[in-house]
């Protein structure tokens, strides 16, 4: 390292190693100069041995041709030895570096990232002094950069790590936190993190074409032509060149305009008041620092208000925000934070984002609404929220989200070690067919040796013909633009192939399977009334229940309309209380209740709780009630008592699908004040509650759920369901989507069901909690005691569908028997997000290629944990007003589109009645959306006739203008002149069909296949797309052996009889097999037999 005895080096003599899931390991890399170099020194020797032969035979008048071929092959070996540095970064790293042991001796570093994580790259090592922004001490620094990331190294544990952000630090930090005191920190900090920007670089076009005309296939293809050129098809060259370099050309400019693109996708980050050196102070969002207190607020009016976005990760000390996420997790309800210093965490607790995730702002989501709060440590300027920056640039969500779509085109064709194989069988027949020419020519003494070597090159060199990379690369393209066109969008194309090999397909229940708009079909269990009798009037339904229904909740008023969870929303309708601003109202005005608190829902907790105070018409003061909501196994563990029919009730009701929410309810001392009320821990507010009622809810299946699924059974898919509702409400749907077929057993916990706490379950996986599992039918006809025995377990499955609670999952896991009883199951229900995302990481283990799709941030873990994750994202409320608000219309061509989709297709949830916002929405694509397939197909069949048509200022085609040009003098049109026409205005198609641009907005973090649509409709078209691609593939490389064998026969026993083909006939010999795999179209049908995904398989 240059300058390094003025630096203090740690003198480490062991290799560090790295600690990050990007990286497997780093290797450290000196710089070799001069002729140390492997490819200058060797070389330069070599030239001048061979210069000295040369003068020598000159000298004694001997022809140097043996030292002239010598050269030559030299020459292209010095040639190749600097494309392959370019090809190969471990080639570069051994011929122009040379691998030290200890840091003080390193100038780069050699980053090898795991598989599917990007290539391998050599990137300096950066050094520098640095002030430590605890102590103040300056201190030398070595990191590098890779792929926007900063590694830096620590010599206590010897390892590069990731920049460390302040991400995982107790509540008590955060709270005590007071931002930087003195400009000198604020430098410091932006030292050690930088700004908060997301510097896209766009290469010029002439770098950009370098790079990709030095690219292996097409250095080979160069060659290939060179070598036609020899051999007189002069036509054929200079054609296929010409077309290379088109192709080459489109693609710099295509990756040009992605990136441009993606420079002027980057939302505008709002100026924020931050508190610096003691006061408050506006600065712009690139410049906030991790660590920085500053106030968030919805932006105010002006230019582009309505798009600005948070700027940065951050968690929130005082107030309360709605904020919308569904561009980052899919998740189309607004989501509440709350401040971590409202209660519910502990302040030795340290932060986890994905469990705290209701704390945290993510950058790049937009503020719907916000209220600060005036207690706050530090009052706001501008009534913001408090909040501290966690995270900024591209460690952030929304800068995790900008790193997926930059640099996941990593595109899988076959396998690599099959066709390698396959290559190297080819070849075989190859070297056999130029060793018999040689053979055969050099028995012929007037046979030209320079054309005899010339076709034998020709023979080895036609085992990959130079279009294969082109078609290969269009077969993936062609499937995204497919897919974009119906609205389904990838960031990581190498899974294509993925979705062509699927064998489990996993779905989530609500919002996916099921239409999120929920009907509350009654009350049950009332008091002094039949336990399975439905109350639906709210004149009928007792004032306790219709508490609990109205105020329970987690409602938020934004823009004059209440937004939120559709089952609070039908709740609150159903009770027909009014709702605004944490205050409730009943119909009759006579009752008012205000939140004075809320513990919101949890997934993990399966239940929510408010504190109000509770208001009659006569009441001198409000009388705090803690109301109750939840699961019924769950919330009859906070009760005191609960009738002898709660479980049979419910569980009638879950048996039908319904979804089933007990309410409960209790009267609090009327002393406490409303301090003493919030400060109370909810385990305090959640006991001994009184049992009010069921509330029945019901979630009918979206229309294309049911025959979506039917033809994925019918194409050997195996189907699960992993959901968070109750196992019997799961089961039912199940049946009805034809995951369950047979009869079913339900693994449960009998201490659940009976109404035990987790205090008196032992511990999962254990001896004895064997005996607290059974296995019981849904009408509770049949039980069976769980016994670890795999026999047993097997037997179990062979005869029953199998379904899993989450305490059983969990004890499964704890016996070691996930991994074989994990793919005989077909229904998890009251999974957790954890939960879900282990079911998907166990059956990818057990060797199965996996789907899953969900909607929502429950699924993320499962949708990143499966091959192929479909995020299904639909428009937020919030956008489609918008929309609505500005009068958007669609426009001409997608009114076409639309008009040409198949009148049989439903649209999405239309089950769902008419006045659920998201059906409208939903609707509203429907009419404007993607065009149908084959629509462009009929507008490419007709484009040679479309001249006379177009419309005035339209641009028109090649082959259109061509032809108009004709008209226009009056000169006659002849039929071949028509066939040119039509070829040019396809070519203009194909050529416009770049791959799509994958935007932020279209695009989740959840999972590298994002659908704009409400249904479970897309998965069938991108599986069917990639096993299409998937055979194109296949295909493509079995064309690839006949290709080779009839090139071989054409340049051997053909050229050795004299034939010698024309420019024309090599031309169709190359291109006809392949454009004929090419045009593979995607069946309308899934078959039942599995595509071919190897080579080596017939068909």
């Amino acid at each position: 390292m240059g300058g390094a005895d003025s630096w203090d080096i740690p003198d480490n003599t062991d290799i560090p190693g790295v600690r990050a899931k990007e990286i497997e390991h780093v290797v450290l890399l000196q710089r070799r100069l001069g002729p140390a170099r492997l490819n200058v020194g060797p070389f330069l020797g070599v030239y001048a041995a061979l210069g000295a032969a040369f003068i020598q035979q000159y000298i004694r008048s001997e022809h140097p041709i043996i030292v002239l071929y010598v050269a030559i092959a030299v020459s292209v070996l010095h040639v190749l030895s600097f494309l392959f540095m370019h090809w190969n970064v471990s080639f570069k790293a051994l011929v122009s570096f040379r691998k030290v042991a200890q840091l003080i001796d390193a100038e780069y570093v050699q980053v090898i990232p795991h598989k599917f994580s990007g290539k391998a790259e050599i990137v300096p090592l950066e050094i520098r002094q640095t002030r430590d922004l605890q102590t103040g001490q300056d201190h030398t620094e070595l990191a590098f950069e890779f792929r926007k990331l900063r590694f830096t190294y620590h010599p206590d544990s010897n390892t590069f790590e990731r920049l460390k952000f302040p991400v995982h630090e107790p509540f008590d930090y955060y709270l005590k936190a007071s931002g930087y005191g003195t400009p000198d920190k604020v430098g410091a900090a932006v030292q050690q993190w930088g700004l908060n920007k997301f510097e896209v670089p766009v290469p010029p076009f002439a770098d950009l074409l370098k790079e990709q005309m030095l690219a292996p296939f097409f250095v080979f293809q160069v060659f290939c032509v060179g070598l036609w050129c020899l051999d007189d098809y002069w036509y054929y060259s200079l054609f296929t060149l010409g077309m290379l370099v088109m192709f080459e050309c489109t693609v710099v400019m295509q990756r040009q305009r992605n990136l441009r693109e993606l420079r002027s996708l980057q939302t505008p980050k709002m100026r924020l008041q931050a508190y610096r050196a003691g006061k408050w102070e506006e600065v712009p969002g690139e410049a906030l620092l991790p660590g920085d207190i500053v106030s968030i607020c919805r932006p105010k009016g002006g230019p582009g208000a309505e798009e600005q976005v948070i700027p940065a990760d951050c968690l929130l000390l005082g107030g309360n925000c709605i904020v919308e996420e569904a561009v980052l997790t899919g998740e189309s309800t607004p989501q509440w934070k709350l401040p971590v210093g409202g209660g519910g965490v502990s302040p030795q607790e340290h932060l986890h984002i994905k469990t705290h995730k209701q704390h945290v702002l993510f950058g790049g989501t937009k503020i719907l609404q916000h209220t600060g709060d005036k207690n706050a440590r530090l009052r706001t300027p501008d009534g913001g929220c408090l909040a501290i920056v966690l995270r900024t640039g591209f460690e952030t969500s929304q800068g995790q989200l900008m790193r997926t779509i930059l640099y996941s085109t990593e595109r899988i064709t076959a396998n690599s070690w099959e066709t390698g194989l396959f290559i190297m069988f080819l070849l075989v027949f190859a070297v056999s067919a130029a060793y018999y020419v040689l053979k055969n020519g050099l028995q012929d003494p007037k046979r030209d040796r320079f054309k005899l070597i010339l076709n034998c090159i020709m023979i080895i060199t036609s085992v990959i013909p130079p279009e294969l990379p082109m078609e290969l690369t269009m077969a993936v393209n062609a499937s995204l633009v497919a897919l974009a066109r119906k609205m389904i969008f990838c960031t990581e194309p190498f899974r294509i192939p993925f979705a062509g090999k699927v064998e489990v397909c996993c779905f989530d229940k609500t919002g996916t399977l099921t239409t999120d708009h929920l009907l509350l079909e009654g009350l049950a269990g009332l008091p002094d009334r039949p336990p399975l009798e439905l109350v639906l009037d709210p004149n009928q339904i007792p004032a306790a229940a219709a508490e609990v229904l109205a105020c329970c909740q987690s409602l938020v008023l934004v823009d004059n309309e209440l937004i939120g969870d559709p089952l609070e929303k039908a709740s609150l309708q159903a009770s027909r209380w009014s709702y605004s601003s944490d205050v409730a109202m009943s119909h009759d005005k006579k009752t008012r209740a205000t939140v004075l608190q809320r513990y919101h829902f949890s997934s993990n907790l399966r239940r929510m709780s408010v504190i109000t105070g509770l208001e009659e018409e006569d009441s001198v003061q409000p009388v705090p009630v803690a109301l109750l909501k939840g699961a019924p196994e769950v919330v009859r563990q906070h009760c005191k008592q609960v009738p002898d029919d709660y479980d049979a009730t419910y569980k009638h009701f879950a048996a039908q699908g319904a979804r089933v929410i007990a309410l409960a309810r209790r009267v609090m001392p009327a002393e406490l004040t409303a301090p003493e009320l919030r400060s109370l821990s909810r385990e305090e507010v959640e006991r001994d509650m009184s049992f009010e009622g069921f509330a029945i809810f019901q979630c009918p299946l979206k229309v294309e759920s049911e025959p979506s699924l039917k033809q994925l059974a019918a194409a050997s898919h195996m189907l699960v369901m992993i959901t968070g509702d109750a196992p019997l409400t799961a089961v039912h749907a199940a049946r009805q989507v034809h995951i369950v077929t047979r009869a079913v057993l339900i693994m449960q916990h009998r201490l659940e069901a009976a109404g035990h706490g987790p205090d008196a379950y032992h511990k999962p996986g254990s001896i004895e909690a064997d005996a607290e599992f059974e296995w019981v039918t849904p009408n509770e006809n049949l039980r069976v005691p769980f016994e670890r025995n795999w026999e047993d377990l097997l037997l179990l499955a062979s005869e029953y569908d199998l379904c899993l609670t989450g305490d059983a999952l969990a004890h499964v896991e704890g016996c070691g028997l996930s991994r074989k009883l994990i793919p005989t199951v077909q229904v998890f229900a009251r999974a957790s997000p954890e939960q879900k995302e282990h079911v998907l990481q166990t059956l990818r283990a057990a060797g199965y290629v996996t789907l899953m799709c969900g909607d929502g941030t429950n699924d993320v873990g499962g949708l990143k944990a499966a091959h192929v994750g479909v995020a299904l994202l639909a428009p937020s409320a919030t956008a489609e007003q918008k929309r609505k608000a500005k009068g958007d219309k669609p426009d001409k061509k997608s009114k076409k589109s639309a008009a040409a989709a198949p009148a049989a297709l439903p649209a999405p949830n239309s089950a769902a009645p008419s006045n659920n916002t998201h059906d409208h929405k939903h609707n509203s694509r429907s009419k404007a959306g993607s065009p149908a397939p084959g629509t462009d197909l009929a507008v490419s069949k007709g484009s040679s006739k479309a001249g006379s048509s177009s419309k005035k200022g339209e641009k028109l085609k090649p082959g259109q203008a061509m032809l108009e040009q004709y008209k226009a003098a009056g000169r006659p049109i002849p039929p071949s002149l028509e066939r040119m026409a039509a070829i040019l205005d396809k070519m203009e198609d194909d050529t416009a069909q770049d791959v799509p641009m994958v935007k932020p907005g279209d695009a989740s973090m959840a999972s590298p296949f994002t659908a704009k649509a409400a249904s479970v409709a897309p998965v069938t078209d991108i599986l069917k797309q990639g096993r299409c691609t998937l055979v194109t593939t296949v295909q493509m490389f079995k064309i690839l052996g006949l290709l080779c064998l009839s090139t071989a026969y054409a340049l051997s026993v053909m050229y050795l009889q004299g034939v010698k083909l024309s420019d024309a006939q090599v031309g169709w010999l190359q291109t006809v097999l392949g454009h004929c795999a090419q045009r593979n179209s995607v069946s309308n049908e899934l078959s039942h037999q599995e595509s071919t995904s190897s080579l080596c398989t017939s068909g």
